[in-house]
């Protein structure tokens, strides 16, 4: 049965390693949304337990049910509860309807835009939201942006910051005018916590650490980190048949692998179905051992010219994702939660 294997050591020398890095004066946070990018929520939760992670990011409110019992420190990104819920997860604010959809006594994050222009309301708005959120008698535990810039080399990163610096100054003002308790602020993901740590310091309460956790951090800036990341998970597959064909065999659907030789060939048990990206000719992907994934993949399984009982699919996406012209990102999260997950 095809499995993913997740490294603890590997999880937990990344979160040091970052750690080290930022500081002890800033809190990380883990990004586990969309399946803690395809790794497995609930095995990502342990870890991140393990290393005493206290606050975490998910995607809505059933994963935030999923990991309820994991951290003190719950933040839903997207979407509102249905019916009761724990009142440790907290909900994000981006427009005026979600104040008067959430009971009173519920903790809530707003989202304020500071320059990417997806999500959150506008700096001018700010007061009005507060006003709203109080009266409705909703807690304030965060006010956050998104810098998307982070990965990028040019000014739009650190223009980023100086909007969010005037958010902060904003919030703090209104704490004093209405009597709240200030809330926690916070910026960055893992390529501009790394990058902040590295050229003037971090001034936020806490950086959102995803991408990088996991062994990931593609970005255009030197930085001590990269190199020394390790990847967490690596796919694994189990043979499901091997055969010998002769010179001039064709292989799966339209034939359109014709061998040059004789060769064993197996089938391995992942295919599209199980999220793996769709091989076909106009794609050269390998194995982490270097044996080609003949195109065309099926829904359930590849062809492979090997004929290995198991074989690791990958232990670092990063070719892959380069073979289909995408980002190590989708890869990953693409990956069927009904795949096994097992924690070594």
């Amino acid at each position: 049965m095809a499995e993913i294997t997740l490294s603890s050591e590997s999880y937990k020398h990344n979160f040091h390693l970052i750690s080290s890095h930022i500081g002890t004066d800033v809190e990380i946070a883990a990004v586990l949304k969309d399946n803690a990018y395809g790794h497995g929520l609930e095995q990502m939760s342990i870890l991140a337990r393990e290393c005493g992670i206290k606050s975490v990011f998910v995607k809505n409110y059933n994963e935030a049910l999923r990991v309820s019992e994991y951290f003190p420190h719950i933040t839903a990104l997207y979407g509102m509860p249905e019916g009761d819920f724990p009142q440790h997860i907290a909900f994000v604010i981006n427009q005026k309807e979600h104040i008067n959809l959430l009971p009173k006594g519920t903790k809530v994050e707003l989202k304020v835009n500071a320059g990417m222009n997806r999500n959150g309301i506008e700096l001018g708005e700010i007061e009005d939201f507060i006003t709203s959120l109080l009266a409705r008698g909703l807690e304030l535990v965060g006010v956050f942006s998104h810098n998307g810039y982070g990965d990028d080399i040019d000014e739009a990163f650190t223009h980023t910051q100086e909007r969010f610096a005037d958010i902060k100054e904003c919030v703090k003002v209104l704490a004093i005018k209405y009597g709240f308790a200030l809330p926690r602020f916070h910026s960055l993901s893992s390529s501009g916590a790394i990058r902040m740590a590295s050229e003037r310091g971090i001034s936020d309460d806490l950086v959102r650490i995803g991408i990088a956790l996991y062994g990931y951090l593609d970005v255009a800036f030197s930085n001590p980190i990269s190199p020394h990341l390790r990847k967490v998970a690596a796919l694994y597959a189990d043979r499901v048949s091997t055969r010998t064909l002769d010179a001039g065999a064709r292989i799966g659907y339209s034939g359109c692998t014709t061998l040059e030789y004789p060769s064993r060939i197996s089938t391995y048990d992942i295919g599209y179905g199980d999220g793996f990206f769709r091989v076909s000719e106009r794609h050269k992907v390998y194995t982490a051992k270097g044996y080609q994934i003949l195109p065309r993949s099926s829904m359930d399984c590849f062809s492979c010219l090997c004929d290995e009982p198991r074989i690791c699919v990958f232990d670092d996406v990063s070719d892959i994702a380069k073979a289909f012209g995408t980002i190590s990102y989708e890869i990953l999260t693409h990956l069927s939660p009904s795949i096994k997950r097992t924690i070594i």
